[in-house]
């Protein structure tokens, strides 16, 4: 009876609350942060429901426990754990922030989010702020506040920077801001002595359970793997036949007759010269490459290079206005986006975003200039002249037709900037990396050729289930064209990776290419014991693909901003990428599995196995990747948790499915057929946590 009655609490409870802080989401988008943080997150129904989830919870672990394995004990103590910390921080931490300048009295007190004064048992003051560049730009690699503490008849330094925690006597000082003249600093203040070290135990046994449970004999992954290894279910394979399909990139009409545009030689020749552009130093023919998706959706216009688009623009303006639509309507979208093109085509006109002249001031480090910019009044003469000159020379050069000449003006202003900022410029090794990228990456098409290898594989698994076993051309070539895609995805990520010296997962774009290559890398690598991954495979890395090239006009490489620079987060992303991959894939073999058995009566045991195969990994790295989020917020700023739409709706998609993982204890779900259509209706939280914050809900993290 109190078994049945804690089961009832546990799950109704939490069912409660997934409900509760969907509604919560909408509430701060329509009602403001402060509304739903009051009747919400901050409420004490919220506060209650949790309590009542964790007990009764704890109350069922205790009564099943001696039917659980280790690893599943620990899991489910880790979150008692977890919860238990943040009673204890939400009793007992207190959260504050201070404002130091350099030069003023030490402070001896600090400001709590409730706006009370708090005092400090020592005294801190600032004795020194820097903002660490990236060599030759001026984009922000740290933030980096020297303090002095004084307690009592000792004093001492104390460092901070972003991702970089000062910790005194149990206080926690994080880098939340710094003043403009870079003379003050504000630092957020933490003070979690009980709270803390409960929610790290919890973490680091969750990370530990979740690593063994899959190395432990008689759980629910290892029973499903053994019953999939004693059907034969995974000799079933389905491929692609060579040339069934092909995809083409579309391109725009344009007329038969061009717009002015320099020789491919001479447009080359500019792009090879350096810019800064988008707070870093790179190859002009990166700007023309952006310059050209901005304006025309694509790289190229009438089979001109974006260096001839984009020199066709500098020196034959007139003739390619017309090459652009008219403005409309200005409060519409497309008259909004017609008019940030018109903007975009002004400053390459005025020539004002064309920063490629270098200038070393007293401090050693290049400050960028284009022809237009007021320079600096203690420049040298010859140098002035030459910045303000020498395009009107490469100008003369192309009105004579002189395309020699106007290369060579070209490649002096580039012998100038090495000259100027060499020390600065990007290695040989990464601009040549930088051109490769320009050259070969194009996810367009390879999106259209996967998503329709996932189609035709996936309708013909559903209607000829027989067609695809033993080894057969159809399994060899779509085993290659998955390896192909696979190889190609590495190679685009490897060549951001090297431009952009950190890991590629800081945007939309490069979050769905590696949601598009861990799917690929699934379907080469383990198609042989589960062949049915592949038209999955395809399906899910062509979608994500397909989502990437619709934003590829917003995809420039840039620098990372000094909080996201931590190896906590790719680990993070990294965790949270392949589990919505292995969500997609279970979402899309629950489909094939209603598919066949509606076709042809085949059992619904067998692929309900296969998915969760998928599930137990992809809740388990959903799991470890929101935890290890949560610890990285925590280091960065000083709060796990922010509840902000994002977090809050991965939290949502871990509860949502983790139901799905407790067959034994809520008996629906050994049910196949409701255990498929679950999994089908689930994945909608991982679209709502991924689209629809992004475009809908906003918060902190709608860029990712």
């Amino acid at each position: 009876m109190v078994h049945k009655i804690c089961r009832y609490l546990s799950f109704g409870t939490i069912a409660l609350l997934i409900v509760y802080m969907a509604v919560s989401t909408v509430l701060e988008k329509v009602s403001g942060t402060a509304v739903a943080m009051e009747w919400g997150y901050h409420s004490p129904l919220f506060i209650a429901m949790w309590a009542v989830a964790a007990v009764s919870g704890a109350v069922l672990y205790l009564i099943s426990a001696r039917r659980l394995s280790v690893a599943v004990s620990g899991i489910h103590l880790a979150f008692v754990l977890i919860l238990a910390g943040a009673l204890l921080t939400h009793l007992g931490g207190r959260q504050g922030a201070m404002h130091l300048r350099t030069g003023e009295d030490a402070a001896t007190e600090y400001l709590s989010e409730d706006m009370e004064v708090h005092p400090l048992p020592f005294s801190v003051s600032l004795k020194d702020f820097e903002v660490v560049y990236y060599p030759g730009t001026f984009s922000p690699t740290d933030y980096v506040s020297t303090l002095e503490i004084v307690d009592g008849g000792h004093s001492g330094e104390l460092q901070v920077s972003m991702n970089r925690v000062g910790k005194y006597r149990g206080y926690r000082f994080y880098q939340s801001g710094y003043d403009e003249d870079a003379e003050g600093s504000t630092l957020s203040v933490s003070l979690d002595p009980a709270g803390l070290p409960v929610t790290y135990a919890g973490y680091s046994l969750l990370m530990l359970s979740l690593a063994g449970f899959f190395f432990q004999k008689g759980t629910g992954f290892r029973k499903a793997l053994s019953r999939l290894s004693k059907t034969g279910a995974a000799a079933v394979l389905m491929a692609l036949p060579a040339g069934l399909v092909s995809a083409t990139a579309s391109a725009a009409s344009v007329s038969a007759e061009l717009p002015g545009h320099l020789p491919e030689e001479t447009a080359a020749a500019y792009g090879r010269m350096y810019v800064y552009y988008n707070g870093r130093v790179c190859p002009m023919q990166t700007f023309a490459r952006d310059f050209t998706m901005k304006l025309y959706g694509r790289r190229s216009y009438g089979g001109l290079s974006p260096e001839q688009v984009l020199t066709g623009w500098i020196f034959h303006a007139d003739s390619w206005v017309s090459t652009l639509e008219e403005a409309g309507d200005p409060g519409s979208r497309a008259g909004k986006k017609a008019r940030e093109k018109q903007d975009l085509v002004m400053l390459v006109r005025t020539a004002s975003i064309l920063k490629t002249f270098p200038y070393v001031g007293e401090d050693g480090r290049p400050v960028w200039y284009s022809p237009v910019d007021r320079l600096p009044s203690d420049m040298d003469s010859g140098q002035w002249i030459f910045i303000r000159k020498v395009m009107s020379l490469a100008g003369e050069a192309v009105m004579k037709q002189d395309y020699g000449s106007a290369a060579a003006v070209f490649g002096k202003i580039r012998e100038y900037q090495e000259k100027t900022a060499g020390e600065f410029l990007p290695s040989e090794t990464r601009t040549a990396a930088e051109r490769l990228y320009n050259a070969v990456e194009r996810p367009k098409p390879v999106s259209m050729l996967c998503v329709s290898a996932g189609l035709v594989l996936f309708i013909l698994y559903g209607l000829f289930p027989g067609v695809a076993a033993g080894r057969s051309l159809w399994r060899i070539s779509a085993t290659v064209l998955s390896a192909l895609v696979f190889v190609y995805l590495t190679f685009i990520l490897g060549l951001r990776w090297c431009v952009s010296a950190h890991v590629p997962m800081s945007n939309g774009f490069e979050v769905m290419l590696l949601l598009a290559w861990h799917t690929m890398m699934l379907g080469t690598f383990i198609q042989r014991k589960f062949p049915l991954i592949l038209p999955f495979a395809f399906l899910l890395g062509g979608f994500a693909l397909l989502v990437a090239s619709i934003g590829e006009s917003d995809s420039a490489i840039a620098y990372l901003m000094p909080v996201l620079s931590s190896p906590l987060l790719s680990i993070h992303v990294m965790s949270m990428m392949i589990s919505y991959t292995l969500l997609g894939l279970v979402m899309l073999n629950s489909i094939m599995g209603l598919v066949r058995h509606r076709v042809s009566g085949e059992s619904l045991s067998t692929s309900a196995d296969v998915s969760l195969v998928f599930l137990y990994p992809a809740v388990f790295f959903l799991a470890a990747g929101t935890f290890l989020g949560a610890v990285w917020a925590n280091v960065s700023w000083g709060s796990y948790w922010a509840w902000d739409p994002k977090e809050v709706w991965a939290l949502i998609t871990l509860l949502v499915y983790s139901f799905a993982l407790h067959g034994k204890t809520l008996k629906v779900f050994g049910n196949p057929e409701f255990f498929h259509w679950f999994c089908i209706l689930a994945f909608l939280c991982v679209i709502v946590t991924y689209f629809g914050v992004n475009y809908f809900l906003g918060g902190l993290h709608s860029y990712a």
